[in-house]
């Protein structure tokens, strides 16, 4: 190797041979279920990646190629909601600090390591009441509002908020990211109701129409002679909250859930009057205001998303405002939608801003491993689809619920990551972590701001399977959907009746007995029941396993048992309802088809669909309560084989609401401190063989997944994404600047170093907080002068005593090498698109060769 002596002279360095690992350490995390055990967010040991035969290795793989990279990545979090801030206001100081650290802090103190996150303009439904700050009718100016934000104050919001970003800066360097902070994403659910146009011909209209934040007018809500006001409401809402101390503000959506008006804080918008607004008003607004504010639009479900990007990136004022669009867990994974919108515009991000398990009350781990479990995996799958799709973030709805899912004013109950029990209701900790908290660690803990997608091939699941009986869980929700004969989940059976009864039995979903993935598995299969749990507000019918009468929820209050009479045109099905003097409230009426909105059957609110729910038993053939049974089925038989419930018009059948979901995904990225992370999960009921290949390097070896398990797998793949490493010789020290930081003393880097280096554009610089400590003028690049960080210098020792050090190469083709002399110094300047060497000093262990110029 050519050594740098303390008389050396500009010189350019070439790496022309490099020698490829021979094999890698790979530490590795795994959460996973097995029976009624489970195993959360622990540590393996480390297994090794090796080149060469690979004996064993079954075909398919996970391959990862890491020299193909994606999206940059924003970060992982949740949402400051009013009812976060009031749960967290219950627990005492020690639970109030073990909840900022358990989301907050570094993962190797045993946080989450969030710095993503989002919070509510005005109330939304998690509140305990709607409001807003400026409630003076025709305010125009807003000279009523209320710049002390003084209702989130009180709500313990702003208190949060802080805590955690102390708690966020405080970590220091993580994976190669120094300086962290937390951002956060500000959303409206709803403008002041005066702002808003009059909702005519609805309850309580008067005749001229009724202004209101808990509803909204067609097709859009926002009054636009208010489109201004509104717009500096987001401006004051912004200052008031800097004004609290609040320093993580990034970025805005427009509006939460502009398709949806469902019963609580909303506002519709049509996609031409958002990228209006944001043309016109919110736009320029905020680019006076607050200029480091970004925008995003839409902020709903996936199934809409390509629609709305082209409608907001059209209008070509408004394109130039937004960041990208926001969108929801709700109306499923949707992934096609997310590349389409995507190729609307490539330039554009898209953030996932919003996902719960919003089924109307909370599962703990003593309600149902299985069903805790399930919610878990549902949202990690979301997860990981969006970041194989182009997602630069991920945001969690509500950071704390209580034992209930709330508070929230409109009893739109939901689960969380983590749940408030001051009171002990529950017999344990005030704080409680569920699985989805342990999940959402496999991704948070390892997938940090500045990591690259890397092209991850996964050959283990090549098509997504049908949904089988064995995907049938507790709680799975009941609606009606286009019959289809081969659905595996449209069949259902009764089981043998008691004597005496014709027909009047358990209504079991077919083949739930048999399937192991089933909660019904050897407990009689999964039963139709009508839901009388605490948290069922609402009259839903759902499957859950098959009761022996011993539990009052699930079978003891005869909430099982169907009678089935003969009707004209088919059949009515009447719960058996309690005995005579049993407690807990009246247990009858009849199935009945229901138009309702989404969240009853646990998809979106905006949508609308057939549910299945009781209703009073209303004159026999009344048609919603008239179903086919097998489509001409009667008598005896139908105890005989599984049959269909169908509507008296043949169009639709009973069935679980179950998502065709993959059963076997991973994503990966690379980190800014050159580490691989690849994120793998199989929720199949038997474990997975695979191999795991890391394409640069050329190694491999083989792994298994279990069942119902998420591991995370990191190695060392090559230094940072996108780094800048500059060095300046002095006598015979080498002063290198730390992974990701370029500071160095005694040489004076101006433009020259930028323009020596390559294309080095703002984006890099900023993202590797490149610059010089000494310099006389900050680094200029594109234009855009950078200002020179804090000093942070290394002195590398020799490789022998009394000797200089010296240099290993990159591998080939991965690295630009350029020295400059500036200062009267010799600065070695590394600029790389996407990789940097390995080590900085040969230690005669291997060989490298250079062409000294």
């Amino acid at each position: 190797p050519k050594r740098i002596g303390a008389k050396s002279a500009l010189m350019l360095l070439v790496p022309i041979a490099s020698a490829s690992s021979a094999s890698v350490q790979v530490s590795w995390t795994q959460t996973a279920r097995l029976g009624e055990k489970v195993t959360l967010l622990e540590d393996q040991t480390p297994f090794v990646l090796s080149s060469g035969a690979c004996d064993g290795c079954p075909d398919r793989a996970i391959s990862v190629d890491s020299k193909q990279t994606f999206q940059t990545f924003e970060g992982f979090g949740g949402a400051f909601t009013q009812a976060s801030a009031v749960n967290w206001r219950k627990l005492n100081a020690t639970g109030q600090a073990e909840l900022i650290r358990a989301y907050f802090a570094d993962p190797a103190d045993g946080g989450l390591g969030y710095t993503l996150c989002r919070v509510p303009i005005n109330s939304c439904d998690f509140s305990p009441e709607s409001y807003t700050f400026d409630d003076v009718e025709g305010d125009v100016a807003l000279e009523h509002f209320d710049s002390t934000v003084q209702k989130d104050v009180d709500l313990g919001m702003i208190d949060m908020i802080l805590a955690a970003e102390a708690a966020v800066e405080a970590r220091g360097e993580s994976h190669g990211v120094r300086g962290l902070k937390l951002k956060l994403l500000a959303s409206p659910w709803s403008p002041p109701a005066w702002m808003k146009l009059p909702m005519k011909g609805v309850y309580g209209d008067p005749g001229e129409g009724i202004r209101t934040m808990t509803g909204s007018a067609k097709p859009f809500g926002l009054d636009p002679d208010y489109q201004a006001s509104w717009a500096n409401y987001f401006g004051k809402w912004l200052a008031a909250y800097k004004a609290r101390g609040v320093d993580s503000l990034w970025a805005v959506t427009v509006q939460n859930e502009p398709e949806a008006s469902p019963g609580w804080e909303s506002c519709l918008w049509t996609p031409e009057y958002m990228a209006k607004f944001v043309a016109e008003h919110l736009g320029p607004t905020l680019k006076a205001t607050h200029p480091e504010i970004k925008i995003f639009g839409f902020d709903h479900n996936k199934d809409h998303v390509a629609e709305w990007a082209d409608g907001l990136y059209k209008n070509k004022t408004a394109a130039d405002y937004f960041t990208g669009v926001a969108v929801h867990w709700y109306g499923g994974l949707n992934t096609e939608n997310l590349q389409k919108a995507h190729e609307v515009d490539p330039t554009k991000s898209i953030l996932g801003s919003e996902a719960c398990n919003c089924v109307g009350h909370v599962v703990l781990q003593q309600d149902g491993v299985s069903s805790w479990w399930t919610r878990a995996e549902r949202l990690s799958l979301d997860i990981l689809e969006d970041l194989k799709w182009w997602a630069v973030g991920w945001i969690d709805w509500n950071l704390l619920v209580d034992v209930n899912g709330g508070p929230n004013h409109l009893k739109n109950l939901c689960d969380a990551n983590m749940i408030q029990d001051a009171a002990g209701d529950k017999g344990g900790q005030p704080l409680i972590k569920q699985a989805s908290y342990y999940y959402m660690g496999h991704f948070s803990r390892y997938l940090v701001p500045g990591a690259k997608r890397v092209q991850v091939s996964n050959t283990v699941e090549v098509e997504i399977p049908q949904v089988a009986a064995g995907d049938i869980k507790n709680g799975a929700a009941l609606l009606f959907e286009p019959c289809d004969a081969d659905s595996a989940v449209q069949q259902f059976r009764f089981a043998t009746p008691e004597p005496g009864d014709k027909i009047a039995a358990s209504l079991i979903a077919a083949g739930t007995d048999d399937a192991p993935g089933s909660d019904g598995y050897q407990r009689g299969g999964e039963c139709v029941e009508l839901c009388i749990m605490p948290g069922c507000w609402f009259p839903k019918v759902q499957l859950w396993a098959c009761g022996d009468g011993g539990e009052a929820d699930h079978g003891g209050r005869g909430n099982q048992k169907w009678d089935v009479q003969s009707v004209k045109g088919g059949y009515k099905l009447e719960v058996r309802g309690s005995p005579e003097g049993a407690g807990g409230g009246e247990v009858k009426g009849c199935l009945t088809a229901v138009k309702a909105e989404g969240w009853a059957v646990d998809l979106d609110a905006g949508l609308e669909v057939i549910a299945a729910q009781l209703a009073p038993c209303l004159s026999d053939g009344t048609s919603n309560q008239t179903f086919l049974l097998g489509g001409d089925g009667e008598g005896e038989s139908l105890l005989e084989s599984s049959f269909t419930v169908g509507t008296a018009d043949a169009k639709l059948c009973l069935a679980p609401q179950i998502p065709k979901l993959p059963h076997f995904d991973a994503v990966g990225f690379h980190n800014p401190d050159g580490t691989v992370a690849v994120v793998a999960m199989n929720t199949n009921d038997d474990p997975v063989e695979f191999t795991l290949k890391d394409e640069a390097l050329g190694l491999a070896a083989k792994h298994s997944l279990p069942a119902h398990a998420i591991h995370t797998y990191r190695w060392q793949s090559g230094p940072p994404a996108d780094a800048i490493f500059i060095f300046a010789q002095n006598g015979d020290t080498l002063l290198q600047a730390a992974p990701g930081h370029a500071p160095v003393e005694k040489a004076a880097m101006g433009p020259a170093v930028a323009a020596a280096a390559g294309r080095l554009t703002p984006a890099m610089a900023a993202a590797r907080s490149v610059g010089v400590a000494a310099a006389a003028a900050p680094v200029a690049t594109s234009g855009a002068a950078m200002t020179p960080p804090e000093l942070l210098v290394e002195t590398v020792a020799g490789d022998k005593p009394g000797e200089g050090p010296t240099l290993e190469a990159p591998p080939p083709a991965r690295a630009s090498w350029i020295a400059v002399c500036a200062g009267g110094a010799v600065a070695l300047a590394v600029a790389l698109r996407r990789r940097s060497f390995g080590g900085a000093v040969n230690n005669g262990r291997t060989s490298r060769q250079y062409i000294a110029l």
